[in-house]
């Protein structure tokens, strides 16, 4: 077997990813059903890692990735182009059950495969034998390690694949991968950056929002209605000073220091039943900044019969001055989430716009220069 290793390098620590290359049989390739992409949807529950090897759980996810992401165009390119393995599918080995492999990377692929065989056996499709023979045992990467270094080699492999990659995750699951660097690792926002190719005030952003939307879920009030799109409206709120300070949300515990002021951000991000949300886009709760701090518009915001559009017209009516400071503030917050790989694909217009924004710090610097 050929070996091959990618080295990552950590202040803390160092570890090397080591690979076994292998032609394993696609019926001994297990599906995670834990897979990231399933942890947004609603009333997804984790299964049990020692309970992955069951035809059960296998069918229910196969049907899952069937049902939800595009498998017929993939499936229709191997039956006309066969299976070309431009990239290894990478497993680990599934300890539960000897010689079989949990994939951690290639779901999709496999998921394919195992669909395509299956119409081949309920007869919904022809296939020949040497077709069948082809797609039946693929080119694999096995990664090789023991305990957390294993599972954390997993970890990194995924958000460099999903976060700094081509096959972005959405903006959940990436914050539930930070969250578990940093809390199951112990890894500073620093080594989580540099490992997935983002900044570590973004690394930071996302671990205090993932932590702000698990107090949602965890409160014997609002469990029932958190859910994770809600991520998004946490990650705004816990960007804004004024909006967090107002709702009680602290960067220092990483928590809301008052639950009561948490839970009225709760209520605005959920639907009563009777009433819409009143927030339902991060954009929703960026205008927050111009209603906290205005008691009038407060009074809006928080009368269940008003709509959102009249705090905010009456708190826009109430800035009757810029707050240099609030905007620098902000400007600081959205460059900062510009990571590596995005700066590295920044275009001329880009940089255009950058040479600007310069010129005016430049001048900003100067006036404050020539007062003293």
């Amino acid at each position: 077997m050929a070996t091959s290793t990618a080295k990552n390098s950590q202040s803390a620590k160092h570890t090397g990813f080591d690979f076994q290359a292998a032609e394993i049989r696609v019926d001994r390739l297990l599906l995670d059903p834990n897979n990231y992409r399933f942890l947004d949807r609603k009333k997804f529950k984790k299964k049990v890692s020692t309970r992955f090897h069951e035809e059960t759980v296998q069918r229910a996810t196969l049907d899952s990735l069937e049902q939800s992401y595009q498998l017929d165009e993939l499936k229709q390119s191997i039956v006309t182009n066969g299976y070309v393995p431009m990239e290894r599918i990478i497993v680990v080995p599934y300890r539960p059950k000897p010689g079989y492999y949990l994939v951690v990377e290639g779901n999709r692929r496999v998921a394919a495969l195992k669909s395509l065989l299956k119409d081949k056996s309920e007869g919904a499709i022809s296939l020949s034998p040497k077709r069948v023979s082809s797609l039946a045992k693929i080119p694999c990467a096995v990664l090789t390690g023991k305990g957390a270094e294993l599972k954390h080699a997993e970890r990194v492999i995924m958000g460099i694949r999903h976060i700094a990659g081509p096959k972005e995750w959405g903006a959940y699951q990436q914050a539930v991968l930070v969250s578990e660097l940093k809390d199951d690792e112990s890894l500073e926002f620093s080594q989580i950056a540099e490992m997935l190719g983002i900044s570590s005030i973004e690394a930071s952003r996302r671990y205090r929002a993932i932590g702000a939307l698990k107090t949602m879920e965890s409160d014997e009030l609002f469990s029932r209605k958190a859910e994770p799109k809600f991520y998004r409206l946490f990650h705004e709120m816990v960007s804004l000073p004024e909006v967090r300070a107002r709702f009680g949300w602290s960067t220092e515990s990483l928590g809301f220091t008052d639950i009561e002021k948490g839970r009225l951000f709760f209520d605005l991000i959920s639907s009563d039943g009777k009433h819409e949300a009143k927030l339902q886009t991060y954009g929703d709760v960026r205008k927050l900044k111009f209603i906290v701090g205005n008691n009038k518009a407060e009074d809006v915001l928080f009368d269940s019969s008003k709509q959102f559009s009249e705090a905010v017209r009456i708190g826009e009516q109430g800035k009757n001055k810029v707050d240099a400071s609030s905007l620098l503030g902000e400007a600081r917050e959205s460059l900062s989430q510009i990571g590596v790989l995005h700066a590295k694909g920044l275009k001329v217009k880009d940089m255009q716009v950058i040479s600007e924004m310069l010129e005016m710090l430049k001048a900003l610097q100067q006036i404050n220069k020539s007062k003293s």
